[in-house]
């Protein structure tokens, strides 16, 4: 709703329904009015509820950042037919007269009812059986927990509604990176530049109200002070920031892109940095162990040095913690062998829904896909 949506901000907005007599709509006296005489505060002059409902759509209006589409209808139903919002044409400085409109035709009316011809969009298909693939970490876990997923998300590219947690963890791991690069220079940087970068990649989308975005605000910057802190006090210097690899198995391409690693006595240690919740060592350690994207890297790692890294590790950002596991020959076999499944079935075009209740309580498509769990 547009009151919920005060002091939020979107790439596009529609704003749709406005007609005369729903936006504004038609004020509703009250049923019992209360005696001027009895009323301390100051009375508004002119039209309250006019003025009231213009502020609203002042407020829709000014949510969009790069597109703004106002929409309304002559005929909806009934015999009256409809006007154009006043507060459209003071907005866009229009004469009444200067709205066009038309009135479709009957066959018209029913041409807008029938069938919708499917465009390119779902005609994609996977790649061929002997076109190499291009696989991510991501692009495997998708397949893995959900081939329509996966389907949805990187053949069709069905857009998604932006979360909360993905905007929190993306100017999070900005500032961080520009802190650690800083450091892998030698250079020191203050704790303010860090704070500019994560405000700039900061994004007031998905939030669940504007006191929601200011306490995950808040936390962000709590968070990034007591890792600036930690790192000054004697944090390693890191060897690679956000270093992208890439190689051949099988003959599909596996992509990626470290976060952090350092090279030390001991040997290399690949970091991973993760905005998820954590309240205990043990939760933290288990996490780290289990997580397949740290095994990928760890295989990436082998790939390119000739061995495997000494220790993996989960840097929580939000509570300190810190996971360290160690990855063996027989979990990379493991993960070889998953992308040999995730391969045919791409290949096959095997995109048939898995539902669980679990990925489905995750999933960012569950709004729209018919395979949901619990849907009925």
């Amino acid at each position: 709703t547009i009151h919920k949506a005060n002091g939020l901000e979107f790439d596009t907005v529609f704003m749709v329904g406005l007609i005369d007599g729903k936006f504004p709509s038609r004020e509703r006296s009250d049923r019992i009015e209360l005696p001027v005489e009895l009323i301390q505060e100051e009375l508004p002059q002119g039209d309250f509820h006019i003025q009231e409902e213009r502020r609203l759509f002042y407020v829709g209006m000014t949510r969009a950042r790069r597109r703004l589409y106002l929409t309304s209808a002559r005929d909806i139903g009934g015999v009256r037919e409809r006007k154009v919002s006043p507060f459209v044409l003071e907005a866009l400085n229009l004469p009444i007269q200067a709205v066009p409109t038309t009135k479709a035709s009957a066959l018209e009316a029913i041409a807008r009812h029938g069938a919708v011809e499917q465009p390119d969009l779902f005609t994609r298909r996977a790649p061929a059986l002997d076109e190499p693939l291009y696989l991510t970490h991501y692009q495997i876990d998708d397949y893995s927990t959900c081939p329509l997923k996966y389907k949805y998300t990187h053949i069709l590219r069905v857009p998604i509604y932006q979360h909360h947690a993905v905007l929190y963890g993306n100017a999070m791991h900005q500032a961080v990176a520009a802190y650690l690069s800083a450091k892998m220079t030698d250079q020191t940087i203050p704790f303010e530049e860090i704070l500019i970068v994560f405000n700039r990649a900061w994004r007031s989308e998905g939030f669940l109200s504007r006191q929601h975005e200011e306490q995950r605000l808040a936390a962000g910057h709590a968070a990034l002070r007591r890792f600036y802190d930690e790192q000054e006090r004697g944090g390693r210097k890191p060897t690679y920031i956000e270093k992208e690899f890439s190689f051949t198995f099988e003959g599909n391409r596996i992509a990626g892109r470290w976060d952090r690693v350092d090279e030390t006595q001991d040997g290399g240690v690949i970091i991973d940095y993760k905005t998820a919740e954590v309240h205990d060592q043990k939760a933290a350690d288990k996490k780290a162990k289990e997580n397949p994207q740290l095994t990928l890297y760890a295989w990436a790692y082998r790939e390119r040095f000739g061995t495997l890294p000494v220790r993996v590790e989960l840097h929580f950002l939000d509570s300190g913690f810190v996971g360290t596991a160690v990855r063996k020959e027989k979990e990379i076999e493991k993960m070889q062998e998953k992308i040999r499944v995730v391969a045919e079935g791409i290949r096959k075009e095997d995109f048939e829904a898995r539902p669980t209740y679990i990925a489905c309580q995750y999933c960012a498509y569950q709004d729209i896909c018919p395979n949901t769990a619990g849907a009925e």
